[in-house]
């Protein structure tokens, strides 16, 4: 009759070590088949914490095909090991970054002042950071243009002109009438400079002098006034490896804060939104990294003020696809997402596209940063929140103390226990599979992938569940007990 173990996790103490969550047996990597044998699993053992004493539970009651889903397994409280957590950030710097906060600061003042406070916090120790910026220009692109020419042939035109009678069916650039769209119903095309509201540089006007037009109740849009320069409109780099290659390498704070500080200071937003690219390279980045560091969690944040404006894929659910499938690929990377917003974005519903690209990221919905308050206060409250988020949601397997090969898919469970009951937690195949409202758990390998699993991981659900648990309650990964399935 095989022995059962369950390793309990006490998440209340958890949470206010600010770790993440593992019930581990040792930070020696898994041999091709897990057995007792040649490996220190007895009470007692060395390593000061970092190894897991997994004691001599209980009997199981296992017959034929194991013990009935449900029944209560032996359980110890064991000592639990941090999983340490890496965040690769792609961080916006389009031009827009520059737009005046409701504090009169820019957005990049604010969003910078937030971002270097959390990589010099204390609580951010023992986090690895690293970073990349969006977007990326063409090389001796000059960052403001007045001539085609100065672009030069692969960053021109010169943004210049626009077909002003086209603007409500998108933004033509044009140097002459012939370069905007013929529309049977309107008749009039025009192609002139460009013009800016003084009061909402985000509409453009015909008649520079003239007043902007504006509906009864809207607020003054102010003066048409044309622009005395702009930018080259083809400036921005769309390949992926570019956004894939870190401007600063993932390390461990408080180590890396002074060269990440130091990148940031050194950035000057400028440009369009090449969202597409920009996930797609950091989740190849992000992905890259575990799979060199198996024992970390790794997660992507993406910051931005805006939505895709540049480069494929350049629709939201595109870009959510993309989201998607790093969470559904081995290793599995999750996206969080931190929006930069005014009341104008909310009305175009800006917040909600961004909900989109975080739930299919598997972060349930963004992190929205209100312009009209404190930005630096929003942007590190979600930066906070980032760094606490996988607390109590993710566990390295046991191995059992009896002998023998694990049975990952049918002897392995996940027990919580609260004051008022206990259960176990059902597993799912992998993240995509993550039920909204009931949860589960999964492994960070596929089942067909080839790989030994090292890591237990709660759904969504589940993960809120466990956070959300009073003091008290645990989460135990019990082995010997025929496996709870979805």
């Amino acid at each position: 009759m095989p022995r059962s173990v369950a390793v309990a996790v006490g998440i209340g103490a958890l949470f206010l070590a600010g770790w993440n969550c593992v019930a581990c047996s040792s930070s020696d990597s898994h041999p091709s088949a897990i057995s007792s044998a040649g490996r220190s699993a007895t009470a007692g053992g060395a390593g000061a914490g970092n190894a897991l004493n997994v004691g001599n539970g209980g009997t199981g009651n296992r017959s034929g095909s194991g013990v009935n889903p449900g029944e209560e397994c032996a359980a110890q409280v064991s000592t639990a090991q941090a999983i340490p957590l890496d965040i690769f950030i792609m961080l916006d710097v389009s031009g827009s970054m520059l737009d005046s906060t409701a504090t009169q600061a820019t957005k990049w003042d604010a969003v910078k002042l937030a971002l270097e406070s959390f990589l010099t916090d204390d609580a951010s120790a023992g986090i690895g950071v690293g970073l990349q910026y969006f977007p990326q220009l063409k090389p001796n692109t000059p960052t403001t243009c007045t001539s085609n020419a100065q672009c030069g042939s692969s960053a021109g035109p010169c943004f210049l002109k626009i077909c002003y009678d086209s603007i409500p069916d998108g933004l033509y650039q044009c140097d002459t009438v012939a370069d905007c769209p013929q529309k049977p119903a309107n008749a009039l095309r025009r192609c002139l400079p460009i013009a800016q509201c003084t009061n909402a540089p985000e509409y453009f006007c015909p008649n520079p002098g003239d007043a902007c037009q504006r509906n009864p109740g809207e607020p003054d849009f102010g003066t048409c006034q044309a622009l005395t320069e702009s930018f080259c409109m083809n400036a921005t780099i769309c390949d992926v490896a570019q956004y894939a290659a870190p401007a600063v390498a993932i390390a461990s704070l408080p180590g890396a804060a002074a060269g990440l500080v130091a990148s940031i200071d050194a950035r000057m937003p400028v440009g369009d939104t090449p969202t597409g690219p920009a996930l797609r390279g950091a989740i190849q980045q992000a992905r890259a990294w575990a799979t060199a560091h198996p024992d970390h969690r790794v997660v992507t944040v993406l910051a931005t003020d805006g939505l895709p404006t540049q480069c494929t894929p350049d629709t939201i659910d595109a870009v959510a696809a993309l989201a998607r499938a790093g969470v559904s690929q081995t290793p599995s990377i999750n996206t969080f997402v931190i929006g930069v917003f005014g009341p104008k974005d909310v009305a175009i519903g800006a917040p909600e596209n961004l909900d989109s690209i975080a739930q299919q990221g598997g972060t349930n919905q963004a992190f929205i940063v209100d312009t009209q308050k404190d930005v630096t206060a929003q942007f590190q409250a979600a930066l906070d929140t980032i760094r606490g988020a996988r607390l109590a949601c993710e566990f390295q397997v046991p191995e059992p103390t009896t002998g023998g090969t694990l049975d990952y898919y049918g002897e392995v469970n996940v027990q919580f226990t609260t004051a008022t009951e206990k259960k176990f937690v059902p597993f799912v195949d992998d993240a995509v599979r993550c039920d909204p409202s009931a949860g589960g758990w999964y492994y960070d390998v596929k089942r067909d992938a080839g790989m030994m699993p090292t890591k237990i991981i709660a759904c969504p659900a589940t993960c809120s569940e466990f956070q959300a648990a009073p003091n008290g309650s645990s989460v135990g990964v019990a082995l010997g007990c025929e496996t709870v399935v979805k």
